[in-house]
């Protein structure tokens, strides 16, 4: 059972993840937080196990009670016009405290949600945003991040794995929560202060970055190649076109295909 007396012992940030709402089971935290009728910025809500966890394009979320990480963290912005940037913000501080627990491990940002190691899904992302009228109550960002879990079923064998499967030791939760609150947290002030420098870090991070992919756009795959240039400072993807013009799109459009 996560411990959460030693969670909130370790835990370092000004307000992120201060405020918790822990549940033993819950269908999805995404779910429960989108519901909450008031909340604190920050708020935390951590699940042990979730019946119905979200990930992107109404997929099933699958995770083992008790051995891994399955979260919301809800923020209050005075805008969403970056969105899809945040979403990357936060994987890549996924990928930057992982990166410490495992050493021997290539990790990279999978467009547009996913955390990927030696090539199979390590966590993922779904971002919601709420809206009272049309003004932004909340953003949620619900967080899956495999930890301990040592078997999948047979749909995520080859697919999914875990840090523990990586690096042969169990992790402390409680204190793996810590240290990625403390970057969200760090993370979050950028993005809030438009930070370039944040695009720039990310960018070398995301796969097929500098390459020429292939793009599957609304569900169907583009002819030809085109050359991935990242992100720009909006969060919107780029690549150059074969006529060497700039074709920008939003995450929910597309989809980067790696030979």
């Amino acid at each position: 059972m996560f411990n959460k007396k030693l969670f909130q012992q370790n835990l370092k940030t000004n307000w992120l993840g201060r405020e918790l709402i822990f549940l033993e089971e819950v269908g999805s935290t995404n779910t429960y937080a989108k519901n909450l009728e008031k909340v604190v910025p920050g708020t935390l809500v951590l699940a042990e196990g979730q019946s119905a966890g979200k990930g992107q394009h109404k997929k099933i979320w699958s995770a083992e009670t008790g051995k891994n990480l399955t979260f919301s963290l809800i923020f209050t912005p005075k805008q969403a016009d970056r969105i899809t940037l945040l979403t990357l913000v936060c994987a890549s501080a996924i990928e930057d405290v992982i990166c410490k627990y495992l050493n021997d491990c290539s990790i990279n940002l999978k467009w547009p949600n996913d955390v990927m190691c030696d090539g199979k899904k390590i966590a993922g992302l779904l971002t919601e945003v709420i809206y009272n009228g049309n003004k932004v109550e909340r953003v949620i960002v619900g967080i899956g991040l495999n930890v301990n879990q040592e078997a999948f079923t047979n749909d995520l064998n080859g697919v999914a794995t875990t840090m523990k499967l990586i690096s042969g030791q169990e992790a402390s939760r409680e204190q793996l929560l810590c240290d990625l609150l403390t970057r969200f947290e760090y993370n979050y002030q950028r993005w809030t202060n438009s930070s370039i420098d944040l695009v720039k870090e990310i960018n070398p991070k995301l796969q097929g970055y500098g390459d020429w992919v292939t793009l599957e756009v609304d569900g169907n795959p583009e002819p030809g190649k085109k050359k991935f240039l990242g992100m720009n400072e909006l969060g919107a993807l780029q690549v150059l076109n074969k006529e060497l013009g700039v074709d920008t799109f939003s995450y929910e459009q597309i989809r980067i295909l790696i030979d």
